[in-house]
């Protein structure tokens, strides 16, 4: 049966929903939270998570360190969960939902249908796989009132697929709880980091390469993989036969990952595509210079030559290239990761991403 958690309060001007459907370690998930969060100054705000067999702790404690947030646990079947949420969504009289990747957007507008409430559609990645973005198309063109979507990049790829231009807003992700700059303490070894996801997107196999590459002429890096995902044995593999084992730490999901970037000197990114990054961002609050390639909105996060490098998808050869660069110029490195903390603040705060949402809510009020 359903849960709800939370303290009940008199609404504020309009009755807001921030729905998932699972509340899992990702990206899209931590946003919702942050949405959540964000708009509790100002509004009624109920956070939804469809299947709450399905849910990370760590979310759930971000979620209760603000009270006024009303928390609702969906349980049961497909046909109860649903029924449930229609329930729920009249009780509380949400007039709004904002709601996050294709499940989430296919239950929330059918919900909204009958319910009477508006729907805002998320989209999370620059790309989509076929049947997913058919579906999506569809919502966005038929039965959302808008489409949030998480970067520009993707947008100009999904108005070429024939999504409605005119119903999709850019909202770039946010990040919560940007620290003082602080220098990066000078080490024996360079310290290179990525993290994300282990699933083909995110290229591993060009970051083991690119590492290796580097150093046969650069022997004083160390390179630390941290995830998670059904690739793990095969990135195992990798770094085995590229000849890089004694140099590698490779990290589940550890709950210390901030520790982690904080003590690494190069974040690394070589994603074939993203949206707006939410690993590029937190190394950013860790005042790391970025390596990325040139997909999705990195190229909005690292600016070449300034706070990082980019090179093309795949190009080991220039990505070893810029690791040997900033792995020999500490004075570089530190330049550039204070210039990732500046960018981040001045582009990516709470207070931003706040009030870009706040113009759609009444927009559509």
């Amino acid at each position: 049966m359903a849960e709800i958690a939370g303290n009940r309060k008199q609404m504020k001007r309009t009755s807001v929903a921030v729905f998932v459907k699972n509340l899992t370690s990702g990206g899209a998930e931590k946003q919702a939270v942050l949405l959540a969060k964000a708009l509790s100054q100002d509004y009624d705000v109920h956070f939804i998570v469809y299947n709450a067999a399905k849910v990370h702790q760590k979310y759930l404690d971000l979620i209760n360190e603000v009270p006024e947030i009303q928390l609702f646990l969906n349980r049961g079947g497909y046909i109860h969960r649903f029924r449930a949420l229609c329930s729920y969504m009249r009780q509380c009289g949400i007039g709004l939902v904002f709601s996050y990747l294709t499940a989430a957007n296919l239950y929330a507008c059918l919900a909204g249908r009958l319910t009477g409430a508006k729907v805002v559609c998320g989209l999370r990645n620059a790309e989509l796989p076929v049947l997913k973005r058919a579906v999506d198309r569809f919502l966005t063109n038929h039965m959302a009132a808008l489409t949030v979507a998480n970067c520009f990049s993707g947008k100009r790829n999904f108005v070429r697929q024939g999504f409605c231009e005119r119903k999709i807003h850019v909202i770039p992700n946010c990040f919560d709880g940007i620290e003082p700059y602080k220098e990066k303490e000078e080490q024996k070894q360079t310290n290179i980091i990525t993290v994300g996801r282990f699933v083909e997107q995110k290229d591993y196999l060009t970051a083991i390469r690119s590492v290796a590459r580097a150093y046969q002429t650069c022997r004083d890096i160390r390179f630390c993989i941290i995830g998670f995902g059904k690739l793990e044995q095969q990135i195992r593999l990798w770094v085995k036969e590229e000849g890089i084992e004694d140099i590698t730490e490779m990290l589940i999901n550890p709950d210390d990952i901030p520790d982690y970037l904080d003590r690494a000197d190069i974040y690394l990114s070589t994603s074939l595509f993203e949206g707006t990054s939410n690993s590029i961002m937190e190394a950013m609050n860790a005042n790391l210079p970025v390596i990325a390639t040139d997909v999705g909105d990195n190229r909005y996060l690292v600016k070449d030559g300034v706070n990082g490098f980019m090179a093309e998808k795949k190009d080991v050869a220039a990505l070893a290239d810029h690791i040997r660069t900033l792995a020999q110029d500490r004075n570089q490195r530190l330049r550039f990761g204070e210039n990732s903390k500046n960018l981040l603040r001045e582009k990516y705060s709470m207070d931003t991403f706040r009030d870009r949402y706040i113009e759609i809510i009444k927009e559509l009020s």
